[in-house]
């Protein structure tokens, strides 16, 4: 909590991650499940290619 009693905001992008889809490190990887219900990392492209949603955008 920050010192004036608000909670900080989540960042848009987790830093450099390992897409689990085209293995290899992305800047915009963002965390999401696969078929399986198993979490990885996955970049933007990979996102919009395989059609993943980020967990942190799912209700």
């Amino acid at each position: 909590m920050k010192t004036d009693g608000t909670h900080p905001t989540t960042p848009q992008s987790v830093g450099i991650a390992w897409c689990a889809w085209h293995q290899g490190y992305s800047a915009t990887a963002r965390l999401v499940r696969d078929a399986a219900g198993a979490r990885h990392f996955a970049c933007f492209s990979c996102r919009e290619a395989y059609d993943l949603a980020p967990i942190a955008d799912q209700p």
